[in-house]
């Protein structure tokens, strides 16, 4: 159905992160290049070594640690100190995006949830996951998977959230 992208794309997104087994994810990818890893307070911001203010990266994507730290806001403010729980930045995306799945997008854009499903499988099966190519000496992973989104999505309504679901997918 038009404008309802966003819908099957959060359903894609879902079975991936609640679906799929993890190894078909790129774990390396999401710990080095993204902020997954980083550990987020109650107040929604990332927990800082007191010290040098960098944020505190989790050992693990799905830890749950305490740490002696400091939660600042946007604006330098400390919001919390001492010894704080913090939660990573993918287990509270995988939270986030949990009620996303793919019944709950069929009913939005009738696009059955089977069919939304094996789409996302093949997506991961096709991204070849540990796969590498080299390009004028230069090793990269291959990635011959993308979504590509037209102008009639991205200007209209929830264009910004197709955008952010793309940019996600390719992550």
């Amino acid at each position: 159905k038009p404008k309802t992208n966003a819908a099957f794309l959060y359903a894609l997104i879902h079975v991936m992160l609640h679906e799929a087994p993890r190894g078909k994810l790129d774990m390396q990818f999401l710990t080095r290049h993204t902020s997954s890893p980083y550990l987020v307070g109650a107040h929604g911001f990332y927990l800082r070594e007191p010290a040098t203010g960098q944020p505190i990266i989790a050992s693990a994507l799905e830890a749950k640690e305490k740490h002696i730290c400091l939660e600042t806001g946007a604006d330098g403010e400390v919001l919390a100190e001492g010894s704080l729980e913090g939660e990573t930045a993918f287990s509270k995306l995988a939270a986030h995006m949990k009620p996303y799945s793919p019944e709950w997008a069929e009913r939005i854009c009738d696009v059955p949830a089977a069919r939304i499903r094996r789409i996302a499988n093949e997506y991961l099966d096709h991204a070849r996951i540990g796969e590498t190519i080299e390009i004028d000496g230069v090793t990269l992973p291959y990635r011959p998977v993308a979504v590509s989104l037209g102008k009639t999505v991205n200007n209209g309504w929830g264009g910004y959230e197709c955008c952010w679901a793309r940019t996600l997918l390719a992550a």
